[in-house]
């Protein structure tokens, strides 16, 4: 018996949370667990150890892992999609085409590092959806695409802003952007592929030259 009361006052303090709480902690957990393990690694059974919780508890939440992954890209979506819309709208380019090309440079950096800011809101989880979460299941899929769409939306609009301006040559903006930002999630992934930290500078400074400026050399362009 004082063994057993031993084992008892050793135990872990149960703590108890009101359910939104509970749900948030339990997607922070599972977030820098997958992050920091991969989806495919991790379980259920970590989740709830990581999270001093019993199995019960965590499907009073979630049907299964799967599950807790959609809610994480979920909430992810919500949070890009409130930082876009909260982003000052691109109406028209001050000064258009007057203005000197140093001030251009700089303010197709700043809109460009905006988009990036509001993807990187929560990297862990755009680490997560970037690394593992890609062609999982069509229900991952299609939350992958309405991000992408968000981001391909925003990017198109300042397109259009700056062409109405003068400032870029007549072209579709959709395809456009979608260069750009094709060419700006390769730089992201060879970042995590070499588990390197995510540099937004120098990849906005780079995608920013290579949009503007092109490759070719200045001797040559003229």
């Amino acid at each position: 018996m004082r063994a057993r009361a031993g084992a008892v006052r050793a135990a872990r303090p149960r703590t108890y949370l009101k359910a939104e709480d509970r749900r948030a902690q339990i997607l922070g957990v599972a977030k820098h667990l997958f992050a920091r393990r991969g989806y495919r690694v991790a379980n259920v059974a970590d989740i709830c150890q990581a999270a001093h919780i019993g199995r019960g508890t965590l499907y009073q939440y979630f049907a299964n892992k799967r599950a807790v992954l959609l809610a994480l890209m979920e909430d992810l979506q919500a949070r890009i999609e409130r930082v876009l819309r909260a982003r000052p709208k691109l109406d028209e380019v001050p000064g258009g085409a007057r203005v000197p090309v140093e001030l251009i440079v700089r303010f197709c950096r700043k809109r460009l590092r905006e988009v990036l800011d509001a993807v990187f809101v929560d990297e862990p989880t755009f680490r997560l959806i970037l690394r593992d979460a890609r062609g999982l299941d069509g229900a991952v899929d299609q939350i992958i695409g309405l991000i992408d769409n968000l981001v391909l939306q925003a990017l198109e609009t300042d397109l259009q802003a700056a062409q109405a301006a003068g400032i870029l040559r007549a072209g579709e903006c959709r395809r456009m952007a979608r260069y750009l930002i094709g060419g700006t999630e390769k730089l992201v992934l060879d970042a995590l592929a070499q588990d390197a930290p995510i540099d937004l500078d120098t990849i906005v400074t780079e995608v920013v030259d290579l949009e503007l400026f092109g490759i070719l050399s200045k001797e040559v362009a003229r």
